[in-house]
């Protein structure tokens, strides 16, 4: 499973076009759009400090609903009437008490904002699903920051830029692509089953989303966008009937893929998180993530149970072994760890990491990428430049190497003869896992000369 790294260069990679109704349809030329022209503003100017996590003042700048909703001094907008708008009282004047420490808005963003609310603080956010993407044009290879092995192995997902694009496992060819709205792709994973593919990302600070794909059609099934920032660490639980997944909102939730029923919504990080995973059984959802901790959460209750381990550093990427109670976290000092899963009611106030099974060879650079192996056995750990193979035990058995850079996503091929990694530079390499050598490398995505 990989771990967020920045990924800004990605979009010089591609161009693609992306059409709404809203974009598309004729509109007055005085119309103001919120989707188009509005929420920009406001993202650039206002909800650093007014959204759902951070609602200073009770305030929440991140949609329409809540903007009409308020905050403690009442209402901001009051629509058709921007004089009795607390919004445009807030960032008027020659002193506007907003934004705080910032500049304040140039004359047009202030008469962009009054004409909206005079037109009736109408939201014309397209819903989830609705925007067409058209496949992207690619002149060089995208950062490939997830992937993933279907169960049968004969599907290697690969991110792109808006898509999941899909691979023979053996590298022979792409047979499908999967486009949709999130720019980027942060996390792939299948059902247990092989039938379908879920997706998550988002645009940071935008929006963060969550798509579940039939493979057999290659057609999108359910579209869910919970959050206003981008999400990460998706996981289907055991009957492949929700999914859970973190945020940069420092939210982990748990949804019900049928009709999108919100299942948990666990608040208990102090950061944003970044990885989830259901135990065997499914009643328990293990969550991890910049705070440095590894939660241990009731599923039926929504009870917070423990910390699995002693928080030690920020855990960038998490995965389960496929066979045990067993979870394998990369850390950004350079840190692996395979912990068991349980609660840590064991520890003393010397604070022992009683769950502590293995501490692998620490990496000099952040470990961005684990996986086990289908038989549990060993691991793979990736990092900047390198990705190595240990026996659970800690003993180093191959460098896999080759790497120009960090390396964001591995996995193992189902049948475990083949090791599949991804980064920086947007090459697919795949290892033979019991020699470490090189197979083939070759571009998911196809470029255009």
């Amino acid at each position: 499973m990989r771990c967020l790294i920045a990924l800004g260069l990605l979009s010089l990679a591609v161009s693609f076009q992306v059409r709404t109704a809203a974009a598309a349809g004729a509109r007055p030329d005085d119309s103001i759009s919120y989707y188009h022209q509005i929420k920009p503003l406001l993202n650039q100017a206002c909800t650093g400090c007014h959204k759902p996590e951070k609602t200073k003042g009770d305030l929440d700048l991140t949609g329409v609903s809540p903007i009409l909703k308020g905050g403690k001094h009442g209402a901001s907008v009051v629509p058709g009437e921007p004089n009795k708008s607390k919004l445009i009282e807030m960032v008027s004047g020659d002193d506007p008490d907003m934004p705080q420490d910032a500049d304040p808005l140039k004359p047009e963003q202030l008469s962009l904002l009054t004409r909206w609310i005079q037109q009736g603080a109408r939201d014309d956010t397209p819903s989830p699903g609705s925007t067409h993407v058209e496949p992207p044009v690619y002149t060089v290879a995208p950062v490939i920051s997830a992937m993933k092995y279907s169960p049968d192995g004969s599907i290697l997902a690969v991110s792109g830029w808006h898509e999941v694009l899909l691979i023979r496992s053996e590298g022979t060819g792409l047979i499908g692509r999967l486009t949709g709205e999130c720019p980027r792709i942060e996390s792939i994973a299948f059902t247990k089953d092989g039938k379908t593919l879920g997706v998550a990302g988002g645009a940071p600070a935008e929006f963060g989303q969550v798509q579940i794909w039939d493979l057999a059609t290659r057609k999108a099934m359910r579209t869910f966008q919970p959050s206003a920032d981008s999400l990460y660490g998706l996981s289907f639980a055991p009957d492949g009937k929700s999914v859970a997944m973190g945020g940069a909102d420092k939210i982990a939730r748990q949804i019900q893929i049928a009709d999108g029923k919100l299942l948990l919504d666990f608040r208990a990080h102090s950061d944003w998180v970044l990885g989830t995973f259901f135990t065997l059984d499914g009643k328990q959802l293990v969550t991890a993530g910049r705070d440095r901790a590894c939660k241990l959460v009731d599923v039926g209750s929504s009870r917070f149970v423990d910390d699995i381990n002693n928080p030690l550093e920020p855990v960038m990427c998490l995965t389960r072994s496929p066979k045990e109670e067993l979870l394998l976290y990369g850390g950004a000092l350079g840190n692996a760890r395979m912990y068991k899963v349980s609660d840590n009611q064991g520890r003393t106030a010397g604070r022992n990491d009683t769950n502590l099974i293995t501490a692998f060879e620490r990496q000099p650079t952040p470990v961005t990428a684990v996986a086990f192996s289908p038989d549990g056995n060993t691991v793979a750990i990736g990092a900047t430049g390198m990705v190595k193979v240990f026996a659970r035990d800690g003993r180093k058995l191959l460098e896999l190497a080759g790497h120009p850079g960090p390396v964001y996503a591995v996995d193992f091929k189902p049948d475990g003869s083949t090791i599949a990694t991804g980064g920086s530079d947007g090459i697919v390499r795949l290892f033979d896992s019991k020699s470490g050598n090189l197979i083939k490398q070759f571009t998911a995505a196809p470029i255009e000369k």
